[in-house]
């Protein structure tokens, strides 16, 4: 069973609007190697067929239809509008979850059980151990209100970046080719402008955004909202207004000040304001800014990744943003997904066990696809040992990660 707060699955992915997947290959420079396979490839090639991909940007829209097809074929009972309120455990067993729908409360008994809230809720009401923030400041990551803009003339964005390079990031895309993605970042002047004349948040620093499926649309990376706590609805009411006041700024200025943009306008924004990180997991084993940056390999490795340590820093704070050389590679154990104190309880995605520079990595949609499957493939054969997960054997889950790719 899926418990699922929205009205649809996909999460970020979806209701947050985070659109392109992060890297996530290996690129020798004549092809590309996935570190990340199994259901996530799955997913990928399903929004392909349904022309809602180009290259590693997706359609939202695509990526809610096609996530609730897969569960759908694998027989998942999904529950939506549901919310968790309380955990049912004895000793270091987790034996039932009460959840509400707006209509009735139930009281949901499992074997085992995982946490993929991404905030760790289901850590949290089952007191089982966890942090948040920077170990010695306590602060946490910058929260993103993504949106959609519709009406881009893309070539002419393009062809603005090569002809002003200065006022871009020198990653953004110089050359227009139809049928492959667009990232551009910077607007460097537009910005300072703005923000001299009042017109614009002194938070935000750059507009960036990525082409979408869909002819002339895409979706943005732009609003940064600081100070605030994901983890507390109180204060994600303040981000959610705060992102959207973010985003009509943008927008006036994007459509007055922005070659390709003259014609353009605001689709929607995020369903819920992005949030990088809250609460995570202590594990048997927790995940290093270290581990990270030295490719570590683990004798019970579950998920491979290669993206770096990525911190958007909150007010007066600075941000990181690192690369590991091309080519290299970490891997996740199984122990970063087991939950200290609790025998029954896995977690994965963006509050698996690490410290912030780990997670700061780690958090992205391919690798917390790649430990959303472990944890799965983990738990499903828990059953024969009655749920308690570190009781199986490390071979068995390993044999089934290795047929799908992930290992």
């Amino acid at each position: 069973m899926l418990i699922e707060r929205d009205g649809f699955v996909g999460g970020t992915s979806t209701a947050g609007l985070v659109t392109p997947f992060m890297k996530y290959w290996i690129d020798d420079g004549t092809s590309r190697r996935p570190l990340v396979a199994g259901i996530f490839a799955e997913l990928n090639d399903r929004m392909i067929a349904a022309g809602g991909m180009v290259e590693n940007g997706f359609s939202p829209t695509a990526f809610r239809r096609v996530a609730a097809d897969l569960l759908a074929d694998a027989g998942v009972t999904i529950l939506v509008q549901t919310m968790i309120t309380d955990v049912l455990r004895s000793g270091k067993t987790l034996r039932a979850v009460s959840v509400h729908n707006g209509v009735s409360g139930r009281t949901l008994s499992a074997s085992v059980f995982i946490d993929t809230t991404g905030d760790g809720d289901l850590l949290f009401l089952a007191e089982a151990p966890w942090k948040k923030g920077d170990e010695k400041t306590g602060l946490l990551q910058a929260l993103t209100m993504f949106f959609r803009v519709g009406g881009i003339v893309m070539e002419d964005v393009v062809q603005d970046v090569a002809r002003r390079p200065g006022q871009f990031f020198d990653w953004s895309t110089k050359k227009f080719v139809p049928g492959q993605i667009v990232s551009v970042a910077g607007y460097h002047e537009v910005v300072e402008r703005a923000k001299q004349r009042g017109a614009l948040a002194d938070a935000v620093q750059y507009f960036f955004f990525t082409s979408l499926p869909a002819s002339g649309e895409g979706a943005f990376n732009t609003t940064n909202i600081l100070g605030l706590d994901g983890s507390s609805s109180v204060e994600l009411t303040r981000a959610e207004i705060s992102g959207r006041r973010q985003v009509t700024q943008v927008v006036a200025l994007l459509k007055s000040e922005c070659s390709g943009f003259q014609h353009s306008y605001l689709i929607e924004t995020g369903i819920q304001v992005g949030v990088r990180e809250t609460r995570r997991a202590v594990g048997d084993y927790v995940m290093t800014g270290g581990d990270i940056r030295s490719g570590a390999k683990f004798p019970d490795a579950v998920a491979r990744g290669n993206y770096g340590v990525d911190i958007h820093g909150q007010k007066d704070e600075k941000s990181v943003m690192e690369y590991l050389r091309e080519g290299d590679y970490y891997e996740v154990p199984a122990r970063a997904l087991f939950v200290q104190q609790t025998e029954n309880l896995l977690t994965a995605g963006r509050s698996i066990s690490s410290t912030r520079e780990g997670q700061a990595a780690l958090r992205i949609q391919a690798t917390a696809a790649a430990t959303g499957e472990a944890a799965g493939v983990i738990a499903s054969q828990s059953l024969v040992y009655n749920g308690t997960v570190r009781s199986v054997p490390y071979a068995s889950v390993r044999g089934v990660l290795s047929k799908s790719g992930n290992v």
